[in-house]
């Protein structure tokens, strides 16, 4: 694809072979090789055979040939509705012409128009209709084989233009401002015009635009000015008629020659006023000089001919004047339009020899410059040239800007404007660099002689806001003052500045205005008035009164605001349970005592017990020799020796029912003193046995008393001091809704009608919603609480009737209120059992009462049992008044006053309670081990869980079921399946479990896999640990506030070895035995995500026994990183100015498997669970003895 080039400024002494062998030398000008050309007159048209050459021609601006600059531009595209006829006779009539014209096109005579050039020797044929290529071909042989007048002729193609040649019809002058203003307007249908350039005489004109498509669009219509229509033609360089540039200025001897350059665009000639600009045109010929007129740009100097070439050389540097459009705000603009910033910017132009100039409009400034690097420079200078200041100004000072004579002062700065800054508090201003400090010590004396007198009126600010309804004509024609309201909370009234005497005036009339003022106080007693009448909707109807009954509303008494902090019923979606006893007065237990002869044959019988054990004790009696029988019977009398400390210690009374009974065999008779001895020290034993008892239902029935008299006192308060608070909050309520509101008039009959409407709009306005819920009937304190809260959150009152509450307030804010109190109930818990829930009771364990479970009362046990059936993790209760937490998952209740934790536990009526040595809590530092009754969800959760993260292992392990004092294994491997409720022995789980701690059984029908032992087999256990448990849950809450998160716990597992699960159940997990599998990812104690991981024999050895033994833990991970081998503690965290390093390392960021701690209290052995490998040959595994914790 060829790519055309269009040269500009070509001398005429210059030969086109000379003109292309240049374009095509590739070191001087960029090119390569021409497919063709043409020349017309100073102007040719170049087509490169490679558009690549075209574009570097292009790039490069600094073309010279024989010393004359030439420019260069892309090509205009071919116009195809127009041909020039070339070679005509000059002395050929038009007649003739068009004559020719329609026979060759074969026309009417309205399908053409003829231009014929002012040599007579071409002619411009514009057609209405566009020729092909083809078309043209046709017709440019059928023109060259007719000759016209003796003349053969050349039918040629032109381009596109971008300037029309305009005429004068009257021969009035042209003027290039009005011609611009025309053809830019849509009555002509012109464009953006680039430039206008009269020619000699002022007649004709040439109008460029920058868009060539507007020529054609110009050229069909006709054009009208006031002084006289105007004749348009397209414009070509042998269309424009000769120029009478050159004139002989003949006026005596010594007489220089001069030429005029006429210049059209206003932005050109400001341009030529540039010292720097008349060097650069006039480099070229030294011999003349340059000097811009208000005629054109005038050449002297020189011969005429030097003159001529310096012109064509100007006018096509003019030709292609750069703009650069810089937008600036319109505070910059003004300042960049005054003479004597003009005047500045030419001078710094000047001394950096910058050819360019500013010309600020009223949108932007345009930078005008003969190249566009100039431009771009001198745009890049222009933010230098501008410099800004700030005067801080007191309020004092303030009322200086309204006096009169700022005016003055701002018109006597040099090089300065200043305006008031958005934020009123200073004045900013733009200036010259180097005249900062001169303007700011103008501006501060100008301050200072304009600052006014002041005077000020105070008053109330509904009576400041009638005078801005009603009298502001009045105040508008105060003209010789200066009036500024002040509406702040410490002075309300006006503050007059101006002469004195105009200032002691207008106050005077001001307080006659106010003294006229009536005002009429009202209390309107509505649920959240005060609110309402501050927003929007209330706002419209006291501005519809203010209109219609000519009054003001003073409402500096209204205030409402919306609580600042959430409630804590709202930060929680906790189920709250209404207030219920914990358990009744008469279900506490009670010893009683037992009569005298009833006691006194337990302590007989004791006495026999002890007995038998010190017989069992010692051992067998032999004869002795009379000489030691003496010897004893001498120190028969003396004192029995100590009891140890250890037979205390390990021997009590309930452990006597093993022991044998019956006498030991003793050869021979016992002597008597031997028989005292023993009585002696069987009364010693018994004396310290019924102390100790004594002190122990001492500290019982204590405790009983204490709770008795605490619940008797309970009943005796009249209302606790939560109540009253309420009673106290909802009388302050009650009081903020009676609201004053001032009403300001001229007249007291006035007052009286606008409370009369304004409380009958008011009352259109009002609703009310009613909830009915048996619920509220015993609502907790809390709750009560929660209602003062929705009163003040929405506005409005709630008042409860029975089982009712009736919500009250404007538009909708009832309807808000009435939802957040549907969302509490929804989450209260009734004290009546859910359907579907079955019947159980719920009980604890106390401390005192180890052996006996403690049930909760039917409300109590009706709550927890509802909670259980939803589902909820945790419920907060309160039971006697008293804040307690229950946790579902570890079966714990907390006493929030005492941070006391016990044991609870769920039990069908049918079902007898579990074994109280099982379920025994564990005393103050003891570690205990809870076996989990098999259908509880508890078991089940876990133990699904533990399924399905078995993966691969499944049909491998084994569980073991024992079932009313009997062994079996139920058919084949297990596998899990099934919902988590279901039984486990329904479904086919894949581990041997140990489900009864210390349970005889023998197989049933005989032989256990070849076995007539007794098997003993452990349960799935829960670790009740409370130091361990409380240490982990501070560091729990200490991480979750450093991670700023709550995902910082996993249920993860941890196998191990028979002896170091008793370590890890007593002390924890200890990081000081790490290294004995791996350090892959760090020095630390390693967990797994799935139990497949922790079931491999490398992490859970078997004992001799073949048992298995795997923790279920919780794992406080944190933020966790990659571990590696080296790793001793976690890394430190990238990017952390703090220096916190991660909380764990894993082995995969991404999808971790595998979990290392380095701190002893982030995991918390919560289950452990011991299981059995499948026998090969797929039978069930044996089970044997397992030692004692």
């Amino acid at each position: 694809m060829a790519a055309v080039v269009a040269v500009l400024g070509v001398p005429s002494d210059v030969a086109d072979e000379l003109l292309v062998f240049y374009f095509e030398n590739r070191r001087r000008s960029g090119g390569g090789p021409v497919q063709s050309w043409r020349r017309r007159g100073g102007r040719a048209t170049l087509t490169f055979e490679r558009p690549e050459d075209a574009q570097r021609v292009l790039s490069k601006t600094d073309h010279a040939l024989q010393g004359v600059h030439l420019t260069v531009q892309p090509a205009a595209p071919r116009d195809y509705g127009k041909v020039v006829l070339q070679g005509l006779n000059p002395q050929s009539s038009l007649e003739l012409v068009e004559l020719y014209v329609e026979h060759m096109l074969d026309c009417e005579r309205d399908a053409y128009s003829v231009h014929r050039s002012p040599a007579g020797d071409q002619a411009l044929v514009q057609l209405q209709a566009a020729l092909s290529h083809t078309e043209f071909l046709v017709l440019a042989g059928r023109v060259q084989s007719r000759m016209l007048d003796g003349a053969s002729l050349v039918l040629d193609w032109v381009e596109q233009t971008d300037s029309i040649l305009v005429r004068s019809h009257r021969g009035s002058q042209l003027q290039p401002e009005v011609l611009t203003l025309y053809f830019e307007s849509r009555r002509s249908g012109g464009g953006r015009v680039q430039a206008v350039r009269l020619l000699p005489g002022g007649m004709l004109a040439v109008v460029s635009f920058q868009d060539r498509t507007v020529v054609d669009r110009v050229l069909k219509q006709p054009h009208q000015l006031p002084d006289g229509n105007l004749k348009v033609s397209p414009h070509y360089d042998f269309l424009e008629p000769p120029e009478a540039a050159a004139e002989l200025q003949v006026g005596g001897a010594g007489k220089a020659l001069s030429t005029i350059l006429p210049v059209a665009e206003a932005a050109t000639r400001r341009l030529l006023q540039s010292k720097a600009v008349l060097q650069e045109l006039g480099a070229s010929a030294p011999e003349c000089v340059l000097r811009c007129e208000e005629a054109g740009l005038c050449i002297l100097g020189g011969d005429l001919t030097l003159q001529q070439q310096l012109r064509e050389r100007i006018q096509a540097a003019l030709h292609t004047v750069t703009q650069e459009r810089l937008p600036y705000s319109t505070w910059v603009l003004e300042f960049l339009q005054r003479a004597d910033v003009q005047e500045h910017l030419v001078e710094q132009l000047a001394e950096r020899s910058v050819g360019a100039c500013y010309i600020p409009t009223a949108e932007e400034v345009l930078v005008v410059a003969l190249k566009p690097s100039v431009a771009q420079l001198a745009a890049s200078l222009l933010g230098s040239f501008l410099s800004s200041i700030s005067l801080p100004l007191s309020e004092r000072q303030l009322l200086a800007l309204a006096s009169p004579h700022w005016a003055q002062v701002q018109a006597g700065l040099r090089c300065c404007c200043v305006c008031l800054a958005e934020d009123g508090e200073h004045l900013e201003g733009l200036t010259l660099p180097g005249l900062e400090e001169e303007n700011v010590a103008e501006l501060t004396r100008g301050l200072q002689d304009c600052l006014p007198d002041e005077v000020l009126v105070t008053t109330e600010p509904g009576r400041l806001h009638y005078l801005q309804l009603h009298r502001h004509e009045l105040l508008a024609g105060l003209a010789d003052v200066t009036l500024l309201p002040l509406e702040g909370a410490e002075v309300t009234g006006l503050r007059l500045n101006g002469d004195s005497w105009a200032c002691q005036a207008a106050a005077d009339l001001l307080q006659s205005l106010l003294c006229a003022i009536r005002v009429r106080t009202v209390v309107l007693h509505l649920p959240g008035v005060s609110r309402f009448l501050l927003e929007e909707r209330g706002q419209a109807i006291l501005q519809g009164l203010e209109r219609s009954f000519c009054c003001a509303f003073g409402l500096e008494h209204l205030q409402w605001r919306s609580p600042e902090t959430q409630h804590e019923l709202e930060t929680s979606q906790e189920p709250i349970a209404l207030m219920c006893r914990r358990d009744s007065l008469c279900g506490l237990k009670q010893q009683p005592k037992s009569p005298v002869g009833v006691a006194e044959q337990q302590s007989e019988a004791n006495l026999e017990e002890i007995k038998g054990l010190l017989a069992a004790l010692q051992p067998p009696r032999v004869a002795l020799p009379a000489a030691e029988e003496e010897e004893q019977a001498e120190t028969a009398a003396e004192p029995l020796a100590e009891v140890p400390s250890t037979f205390e210690q390990q021997t009590s009374l309930a452990d006597l029912d093993t022991i044998e009974e019956g006498p030991l065999p003793v050869p021979g008779p016992i002597p008597s003193l031997a028989l005292e001895e023993e009585e002696e020290e069987a009364q010693l034993l018994l004396a310290i046995q019924q102390s100790m008892d004594s002190a122990r239902q001492e500290v019982e029935e204590l405790a009983r008393a204490t709770e008795l008299s605490l619940r008797s006192f309970e009943q005796e308060q009249p209302s606790s001091p939560d109540a009253d608070i309420l009673s106290v909050m909802r009388a302050s309520l009650e009081a903020a809704a009676a609201t004053r509101l001032q009403v300001y008039t001229t007249l007291e009959e006035d007052a009286e009608a606008v409370v009369q409407e304004l409380e009958r709009a008011l009352g259109t306005q009002l609703r009310e919603e009613m909830v009915q819920n048996e619920a509220l009937l015993s609502l907790p304190t809390l709750c009560l609480d929660y209602l003062t809260y929705l009163e003040r959150k929405h506005a409005v009152s709630i008042t409860l009737t029975g089982p009712i509450a009736t919500v009250s307030g404007f538009l909708d804010y009832p309807v808000a209120a009435t939802r957040d109190l549907a969302l509490l109930l929804a989450r209260l818990l009734h004290v009546e059992v859910a359907v579907g829930c079955g019947d159980a009771r719920w009980v604890r364990w106390e401390p005192s009462e180890q052996a006996f479970p403690t049930p909760y009362s039917a409300q109590a046990s009706a709550l927890l049992e509802q909670a259980w059936c939803r589902g909820h993790k945790r419920m907060e209760v309160f039971f006697d008044g008293r804040p307690f937490t229950v946790d579902f998952e570890r079966m714990e209740e907390y006493d929030v006053g005492n941070g006391r934790t016990l044991p609870i536990g769920r039990t069908e009526l049918q079902l007898p309670l579990a074994s109280p040595a099982l379920l025994d809590p564990p005393a103050e530092g003891e570690v205990k081990l809870l076996p989990l009754a098999e259908d509880s969800e508890e078991f089940q959760r876990t133990i699904q869980g533990f399924y399905d993260t078995l993966a691969g292992l499944h049909g491998k392990l084994w569980i073991v079921k024992v079932a009313g004092g009997s062994l079996s294994v139920e058919g084949h491997p297990l596998q899990a399946a099934g919902p988590i409720l279901k039984p486990w022995w329904q479904s086919e789980p894949s581990l041997a479990l140990r489900l009864d701690g210390g349970v005889s059984a023998r197989s049933r029908g005989g032989d256990l896999w070849g076995s007539e032992e007794q098997k003993t087999v452990n349960q799935l256990e829960k670790v009740m640990h409370p130091l361990l448990y409380q240490q982990y849950q501070l560091k729990k809450s200490a991480m979750e506030k450093a991670c700023g998160h709550q995902a910082v716990e996993r249920i993860l597992y941890h196998g191990t070895t028979e002896q170091s699960s008793h370590e890890i159940c007593q002390h924890g997990f200890n990081r000081s035995f790490c290294g004995k599998n791996a350090t892959h990812y760090g020095h630390g104690v390693y967990f797994a995500v799935k139990a497949c991981l922790s079931a491999r024999d490398q992490y859970s050895p078997r004992s001799p026994d073949g048992n298995k033994y795997i923790f279920v833990t919780r794992t406080l991970v944190g933020d966790y990183t990659a571990g590696n081998a080296s790793m001793r503690a976690p890394p430190l965290r990238e990017g952390d100015a703090t220096l916190r390093r991660y909380d764990s390392t894993v082995d995969n960021p991404r999808k971790p498997s595998i979990f290392v701690i380095f701190n002893d209290t982030q995991a918390y052995p919560e289950y452990l669970i011991t299981c059995r490998w499948v026998d090969p040959k797929g039978r069930p595994p044996p089970v044997s003895p397992l030692p004692p914790w």
